[in-house]
């Protein structure tokens, strides 16, 4: 898809726009009893970061939590909010859906938990990645909990390819994904090409929508130091949503965290 030796790593984005009704289709959803086991631990109000099309937050919500949902993506909020009208009016009640921007938010209140389900990255430079700890202190209740779900940097692909799909869609169509990693670890960048490519029932193209979007490539000293600077200390470090310890050799670095108590 891309020509390594010439992929660009300027100007890029989290590149969601237009993609949002087949986002559900390829997300990975063994988060999700992690994130309400410790919603019940914690209590409302939660605050979901990067919420998108709601795949945390709906469910959160059906569990009998209050939930603000907060994404940069009108693409994805819309998806959000049509998956709202299927839920009963108990469940949607619950849940408060902004568009906004992770690195500089404003509520007149306080969150027993608050959540980035995997999208951390997208906070590109470090200045946007302090301002983004830097709010979530500031809106995190005092025994409040911050859950934060990365990808450890040091065990992201320089290159790689992958294919998913196809899967169904309505009228008789499927939709496939086609992706390609390429990563700037000088410069602690990843770009994403992604391609959907829709087909009808007799397996010809009818449609293709390109995005290409981007991460952070944020090394484990590296990420302790910026939430050193701003506030906040780990209470657990879980390398699996089943409850792991984090290890060298972990694919994720759930980090539990709650402001640092001050002697």
């Amino acid at each position: 898809m891309v020509d390594e030796r010439k992929v660009s790593f300027s100007n890029l984005g989290p590149g969601y726009e237009g993609v949002g009704p087949f986002y559900d289709l390829f997300a990975d959803n063994s988060d999700i009893p992690f994130y309400i086991q410790y919603a019940r631990m914690t209590g409302s109000p939660i605050l979901d970061i990067t919420a998108g099309t709601g795949r945390v937050t709906i469910p959160l919500a059906r569990d009998g939590h209050e939930i603000v949902a907060l994404d940069n993506s009108p693409s994805m909020l819309a998806v959000a909010r049509e998956k709202l009208k299927m839920e009963s009016s108990e469940i949607a009640k619950r849940i408060s859906i902004l568009e906004g921007d992770m690195t500089d938010f404003e509520f007149n209140r306080r969150f027993r938990l608050i959540i980035i389900p995997s999208s951390f990255g997208h906070a590109l430079t470090t200045e946007a990645q302090l301002s983004t700890l830097t709010c979530i202190n500031k809106h995190l209740d005092d025994s409040g909990i911050f859950i934060l779900d990365l990808f450890p940097g040091a065990s992201q692909h320089e290159h790689a390819t992958f294919v998913n799909g196809p899967l169904p869609l309505s009228n008789d169509r499927t939709v496939e994904r086609h992706g390609e990693i390429n990563s700037d670890l000088i410069n602690q960048i990843m770009r994403v090409d992604l391609r959907y490519i829709i087909r009808n029932q007799d397996e010809e193209i009818i449609d293709q929508i390109q995005v290409v979007s981007s991460a952070a490539i944020i090394f484990n000293r590296e990420m302790d130091l910026l939430l050193r600077m701003t506030g906040f200390e780990v209470l657990d470090e879980l390398g699996t949503f089943e409850g792991d310890p984090y290890t060298s050799e972990s694919g994720r670095r759930l980090l539990i965290l709650r402001k640092r108590v001050h002697d």
